[in-house]
């Protein structure tokens, strides 16, 4: 083997290793999606929601609301609540579904490859529980406060909840456009 052919092999081998730690991401690359550590996740969703209400509160802007029944990807009954701001800034979803108890389910756009999803619920003994969850492309994680971890969840299919802002977009909000209800923000 030649030198040159070791320069080249090293180089790419370099990348590769580079790209596979995501130290490294092509210009050409598609948008990767970053997962932020705990402190930083929870301060994006701080900052989301700060914004949102102060949105909302303001009076910023008018908001496209579609309301419907329709199921989960498990197939739970729900009824939903899609609002979309009309600067498009802010996106949302919440559904009232019936598993073993009623749940909650919202989902925010957070954009930039990103979802806020927050699942509420009761508990048998009347506490009340709020997961929340940042997905990011195919995964999802659990904002664990306990722990001060992001938790991979690995059977996303048991949580029964959507992955990307567009599943959520498809199913509840298309399509999003002027004649449905209006309403002040």
């Amino acid at each position: 083997m030649n030198i040159k052919k070791l320069f080249v092999t090293a180089g790419m081998l370099i990348v590769m290793a580079a790209a596979l730690c995501g130290c490294y991401v092509p210009a050409s690359a598609p948008e990767t999606v970053v997962i932020p550590d705990y402190n930083e996740a929870v301060s994006l969703v701080t900052a989301y929601e700060d914004a949102y209400r102060a949105y909302v509160q303001a009076g910023a802007g008018e908001v496209s609301v579609v309301t419907a029944t329709g199921s989960t990807p498990l197939g739970s009954e729900c009824s939903s609540r899609y609002v979309r701001t009309t600067n498009g800034e802010y996106e949302s979803c919440s559904l009232t579904v019936m598993r073993d108890r009623e749940e909650h389910d919202e989902y925010f756009n957070l954009n930039n490859g990103l979802m806020l999803f927050v699942r509420t619920y009761f508990d048998d003994e009347g506490a009340l529980f709020i997961d929340k969850y940042l997905c990011a492309g195919e995964n999802i994680y659990l904002i664990n406060n306990e722990t001060q971890t992001m938790d991979y969840i690995d059977d996303i299919t048991s949580l029964d909840c959507f992955v990307t802002f567009d599943q959520v977009r498809r199913v509840y909000g298309e399509p999003v456009d002027t004649s449905q209800t209006q309403l002040p923000a």
